[in-house]
């Protein structure tokens, strides 16, 4: 990245150029000024780091149900239509597949956990039609297919393989997340590490469909989807957008972060199969507006029926995320889905290639086609309509890039502001030393600290009441937030209920004695459901509120610029006493360091264990009622067990930040007694030699202001 590595360059004459101020002022400047300057230069150096290490990857996740074709997508998208990411054809062989960069080629297997192995055991055993149920079961018995014995890899964790081509690749990710992999049913998780130059910066990721039966998976879907900047999603053209469409998008699709939503309709040759019809002279259907023997006539009626519907289903999705008092930022990402793109990876991977070459999924399309096509390669890269894709991926990859280089060059104007703040106040300090001596003799300085040092015991005694005042808030904040922890635990008990319908078939008789036909029907079942993710989600969120008030239970009772100002107003009001010339302002500054010493405690939220303790449990769609109350009561106890421990921590930390205070209150008097006794000795010290010392600080800040402008 050439943009980057300018930056690099810009940051290293930034430093350089701080260098160059520390060498001017060397010989003139105090230690703690010197010292300064190096921690400007170090947390520079750490922010700039952290910026490059954290922040270069542009995350992209492609979202969309079992059988949308996202793994067929991925692989036009990325591996020009070779078939490196195996297509997962239930949601059981589904698996979060990760793809980065790296200078080696190494697959990377995360297996489940023994704990998760265990439950999905106990499960298997469960002779109920319940998905958690059958879903286990399908998964250990095709381990027990396999013929492997699963407990050394699940007590491994990791696992790598190293691969040199795309053969051997597609040999090894096949054993581990194909239909019929070996290892398919241990493995949670995959991460590619490719060496193509295409994948630098980014992280792309396949999630697996709706409602994952393996709640651990959704989590982990869930934790990538928090920090995705850019979502591909998936709906088939023939279903598209149906209603099990909105609750993936509205489960999976983060409240903040995603910043460019991407709808495809994707399988498009199927949608155009289903209105292209042969027309001969006793067509009894004559002129019908939604059939075609045309391609192209296609394309266009199938895209306005497909855009208008995205249309009216974002309108009414958007409807409903307003009266849950949704963000206005998820909503404007969620508006993006009304222009689809519509794409057949089929159809676009035939392009340029000879019949002999196709597949037998591609030999059948070609077959529907070829009666309705007098270009059937032009017509085949208008269905595929990957140039629209790719142009878009190029584009939010730019888009990224954009964004970096905007961040990356603040760095430079803040560290410059930074640098200037810093040399200005070593030029009012050197100011102010320099009009001390300027306007006093020894006498007159030994004079005036021997006010201060009487006024010492009226300065303690303010300093502690300011910290007695602050003592007395924390207790009444500490009960406050306690009650405020319990209120909002109240409000994460609730799982969201969701509905499903499948469809059922029946018969009936009709006839008469002699002559009878058996009639066959269907109708839709709906039901209701909830999902172990949904209660995860209850934990998550509760831990984050939790953590936030108790923050503000801190905040709160010692504000901190509020504080600064009691205790500097302590210091000018019992040091404003001395003579005329006498400026208090020096001795702010020394009170200054030991006041922004104070740091507020930060407690750890682990819900991992419960978390865990529900992931393992519940798994896929929970319809009866006796789960249903068992999910309900596990999230109780869990949450329960969270405000226990919050309850207790919180009381630790007040008693310890109590304590703390009591240093610091002490701290600030020592402080201030030992810098003010510090400060008049180095006086009466320069007092010696008036002159040359004033002098020597003339010097100081004309470097000072020299180097002042130059910035």
């Amino acid at each position: 990245m050439n943009v980057l590595t300018g930056d690099r360059k810009e940051f290293a004459a930034f430093t350089g150029k701080v260098e160059s101020v520390v060498s001017s002022v060397t010989g003139h400047a105090k230690e703690g000024d010197i010292a300064g300057l190096r921690r400007l230069i170090a947390n520079f150096k750490i922010k700039t780091e952290d910026f490059y290490r954290e922040n270069r990857k542009l995350n992209i996740g492609v979202v969309g149900q079992v059988k949308a074709g996202k793994s067929s997508f991925l692989n036009t998208l990325l591996f020009d239509g070779k078939e490196i990411l195996p297509k997962a054809s239930t949601p059981k062989t589904a698996t979060l597949t990760k793809m980065e960069y790296s200078e080696e080629n190494v697959i990377q297997i995360e297996y489940y956990s023994p704990d998760e192995w265990d439950v999905l055991e106990d499960n298997a055993v469960v002779d109920l039609d319940d998905e958690i149920y059958t879903s286990a079961k399908e998964i250990v018995d095709m381990v027990k297919r396999n013929g492997i014995d699963p407990h050394p890899y699940l007590e491994k964790g990791l696992d790598q393989k190293k691969f040199d081509t795309y053969e051997d690749l597609i040999s090894s990710l096949n054993d581990y997340v194909g239909e019929d992999g070996t290892f398919t049913p241990i493995v949670k998780a995959v991460t590619l590490y490719l060496n193509k130059e295409e994948f630098k910066g980014l992280s792309i990721v396949d999630t697996p469909g709706l409602n994952d039966p393996i709640a651990s998976r959704t989590i982990r879907t869930k934790e990538f989807m928090e920090v995705c900047d850019v979502v591909f999603f998936l709906s088939q053209s023939g279903s598209f957008l149906d209603k099990s469409d909105w609750i993936l998008l509205s489960s999976q699709l983060p409240q903040k972060g995603v910043k460019k939503l991407v709808l495809i309709a994707s399988k498009y040759d199927s949608g155009i199969r289903d209105i292209l019809r042969g027309r001969d002279d006793d067509d009894i259907f004559g002129d019908d507006e939604n059939t075609t023997d045309d391609i192209p006539e296609a394309c266009t009626i199938i895209k306005k029926k497909l855009k208008k519907r995205a249309k009216s289903k974002v309108e009414e999705f958007v409807k409903d995320l307003e009266m849950r008092g949704a963000s206005s930022e998820l909503i404007e990402v969620i508006r993006q889905c009304a222009n689809p793109i519509m794409v057949s990876s089929l159809a676009y991977n035939m392009t340029g290639r000879s019949q002999e070459e196709y597949t037998s999924e591609e030999k059948n399309l070609y077959s529907a086609l070829k009666q309705f096509s007098d270009d059937l390669d032009s017509d085949l890269k208008l269905l595929g309509n990957f140039d629209e894709v790719t142009e878009l991926f190029d584009g939010v990859v730019t888009e990224k890039e954009a964004i970096l280089e905007a961040k990356a060059k603040g760095f430079i104007p803040n560290a410059l502001e930074e640098l200037r703040n810093l040399l200005a106040g070593y030029l009012d300090k050197a100011e102010k030393r320099m009009k001390i001596l300027k306007s006093n003799d020894r006498e007159q300085l030994i004079g005036q600290k021997k006010v201060i040092e009487n006024q010492m015991s009226s300065i303690k005694a303010d300093i502690a009441a300011v910290f007695g005042e602050l003592n007395a808030k924390l207790e009444s904040e500490r009960a406050e937030g306690i009650r405020e922890i319990r209120e909002a635990s109240k409000d994460y008990l609730n799982i969201k209920e969701r509905t499903g319908s499948v469809t059922r078939t029946g018969s009936y008789t009709t006839g008469h004695l002699w002559w009878k036909r058996t009639e066959v029907y269907s109708y839709e079942e709906h039901y209701s459901y909830c999902i172990a993710a949904d209660a995860i989600e209850n934990l998550r969120k509760y831990g984050i509120d939790a953590s936030n008030q108790i923050e503000e239970v801190f905040s709160e009772a010692i504000q901190i610029k509020e504080m600064k100002r009691r205790l500097l107003d302590v210091v000018v009001n019992n040091f404003d006493m001395g003579s005329e010339t006498y400026d208090s302002s020096l001795f702010r500054i020394m009170v200054e360091e030991t006041i922004s010493a104070i740091e507020f405690p930060v407690l750890d939220v682990d819900i991992s264990d419960e978390i865990n303790g529900i992931a393992g449990k519940f798994n896929g769609e929970i319809t009866s009622a006796s789960e249903k109350t068992e999910l309900s009561t596990a999230l109780s106890k869990a949450i329960s067990r969270i405000y226990e421990e919050l309850y207790k921590k919180l009381d630790d930390a007040v008693k310890k930040f109590k304590a703390e205070l009591s240093v610091i209150s002490h701290k600030t008097e020592e402080s201030l007694l030992t810098n003010v006794t510090k400060e008049f000795e180095e006086l009466l010290r320069q007092c010696d030699s008036k002159e040359k010392e004033i002098s020597g600080y003339k010097e100081y800040a004309a470097i000072l202001k020299k180097e002042i402008a130059k910035l």
